[in-house]
């Protein structure tokens, strides 16, 4: 059926794509998604280094409640950028070493020691050493505010987290400095010497690819494996993404709608994004998009938490989040690429 469906969008396809409009769709959504989302993340993360920094100066409980509300902030401004997570964020490692999973381990073992602590020697460590997650161990796996005023590491946790927040607002201002600096030029300028995106499609060919390929990570990394589909059915709760703040679920959901803004060009349905190109050859697959997102995004937002216990108890929510996620998938790699004329790519990221 979903062959079908696609055989008939595009034998309703209007006239063919032409470059101009590729480069219209590309130029608008760098600059009323792509840019302003790094912009945002930037701002975010600049508020959470000063509420860490607060937090430092005057371990108290609001203050620490302050610096959570930050960290959560932060991150739903950042998620939203998994949907056009290439260029920079992939080639400079700047997507690890904001948000890859942390080694606990290694933490503690740079908790525990003795070399002095501040920003440029967390620019040092390793990716799994820094970043999102280690300010979440920290700041949420502190149970007491004793654990920042009287404990005996107390004065190197404070120090850590103050070190660990100022490295992730640099990281930010790089990244999006990256693209502001030269990379939004190379990504909406195709053909010439520019060997990355050679033609108007490469361009929205990698637009579509994320979007397609970020919808399997949401299914596949984020609800698959800590449900247990690679285990047999035995849920591996600890493989979930933010675990200690139990921000998996808004983090998915945040990522949805990145998904979304690329796709409408914005917050709001309009004639631009991804959208635009889909609506002009089939005004039914954009439909079907639009209401796959719907779906998507009810369905994990419906995922009770804590995450945790919900994986656990095997709750029927995440399996019905995890097929309408898929579902989505299914729709953005095979009708919106058919339907745009893109080129699907196997992505060897895996979106961790």
């Amino acid at each position: 059926m979903r062959a079908v469906a696609l055989l008939a969008a595009l034998a309703a396809c209007g006239n063919p794509l032409g470059d101009g409009d590729r480069l219209t769709t590309a130029r608008q959504i760098t600059a009323d998604v792509i840019v302003p989302g790094f912009e945002a993340v930037v701002a975010r993360t600049e508020a959470l280094r000063v509420a860490i920094e607060t937090l430092a100066a005057a371990p108290e409980q609001a203050a620490l409640e302050a610096a959570r509300a930050a960290w959560r902030e932060a991150r739903v401004a950042w998620k939203q950028t998994d949907a056009f997570r290439f260029g920079p964020a992939k080639k400079l490692s700047f997507s690890a070493s904001i948000d890859q999973a942390i080694d606990q381990d290694r933490i503690v073992v740079v908790l525990m020691g003795a070399a002095p602590i501040d920003e440029a020697a967390i620019e040092t460590l390793g990716a799994n050493t820094k970043g999102f997650h280690a300010i979440e161990l920290l700041v949420f796996g502190a149970s007491t505010i004793a654990d920042l005023t009287t404990d005996a590491l107390a004065e190197r946790r404070r120090e850590l987290i103050v070190a660990y927040a100022q490295n992730l607002a640099k990281k930010a201002r790089e990244l999006r400095d990256a693209w502001t600096g030269g990379y939004a030029a190379t990504f909406t300028e195709p053909g010439g010497a520019n060997t990355e995106y050679p033609t108007a499609k490469s361009v929205i060919d990698a637009l579509a690819n994320e979007i397609w390929f970020q919808a399997e990570v949401i299914a596949d990394n984020r609800m698959g494996k800590p449900m247990g589909t690679k285990t047999g059915g035995v849920p591996q709760p600890d493989l979930e993404e933010s675990g200690p703040a139990d921000n998996s679920i808004a983090d998915m959901v945040s990522s949805l709608r990145g998904i979304r803004n690329v796709y409408l060009g914005g917050e709001a349905p309009g004639d631009k994004g991804l959208s635009k190109l889909v609506l002009s050859q089939s005004a039914d697959t954009d439909a079907e998009v639009l209401a796959q997102l719907a779906a998507a995004t009810a369905a994990v937002t419906a995922i009770p938490t804590p995450y945790r216990a919900t994986l656990v108890d095997k709750r029927p929510e995440v399996p019905a989040a995890y097929a309408a996620v898929k579902e989505l998938k299914v729709v953005l790699s095979t009708e919106v690429i058919g339907v745009l004329g893109a080129t699907l790519k196997f992505n060897d990221n895996d979106g961790d």
